[in-house]
């Protein structure tokens, strides 16, 4: 027929056909969850936050605690209510430098939190990991970019790059500290 060159549907490119036609094998899924887990262990909470309602309670109880010992030391003679006021003032006081200063750091744990990113982003990830990314994103229109981070508290702390094309989604490359750690090769 004569007019079936005309409704022949050509195949559309796929994220596959892109990352074959560049020759790159993109990081596995595998080894990108065995590193955020490894990640969210590595910056997880710390003692304190996770013993805090414990620690509190301590430092409550403490108190009165290092105003009997206080009194007791002096041998419960007349002036031994002013060693005992004395000495839970006294820790009081400590409990509050500790605490007010930062000495005990109550260090939230680490999440993981993805988000769309326009190729504009690309500066600050390391070269061999944007130039891989810019390729492919021009390579096939409509591709989305997905920056994951690992955050704790307002610190991102390990990204990575992720792209996804009609349904098909790929890790390109993870960092920390401009430090590429795995890359599409």
């Amino acid at each position: 027929m004569p007019f079936d060159a005309l409704v022949a549907v050509t195949r559309q490119r796929t994220l596959s056909d892109a990352l074959d036609d560049h020759r790159l094998d993109p990081i596995s899924w595998e080894s990108l969850a065995a590193h955020k887990l490894e990640q969210q262990r590595r910056y997880g909470p710390s003692f304190w936050y996770r013993h805090q309602a414990a620690v509190s309670i301590l430092l409550v109880v403490a108190s009165p605690v290092a105003g009997v010992v206080a009194g007791a030391s002096g041998g419960f003679t007349a002036h031994s209510g002013v060693l005992a006021i004395a000495g839970s003032f006294m820790w009081m006081c400590m409990v509050a430098l500790i605490t007010g200063t930062g000495l005990v750091r109550l260090r939230a744990g680490s999440y993981w939190v993805e988000r769309d990113v326009p190729s504009a982003f690309l500066a600050d990830a390391p070269e061999p990991i944007a130039r891989i990314a810019r390729l492919l994103h021009d390579d096939l229109p409509g591709a989305r970019l997905i920056l994951g981070e690992l955050k704790r508290q307002e610190t991102v702390l390990d990204p990575y790059l992720l792209i996804e094309h009609n349904g098909e989604c790929f890790c390109l490359g993870i960092w920390e500290n401009n430090r590429v750690i795995a890359c599409a090769a």
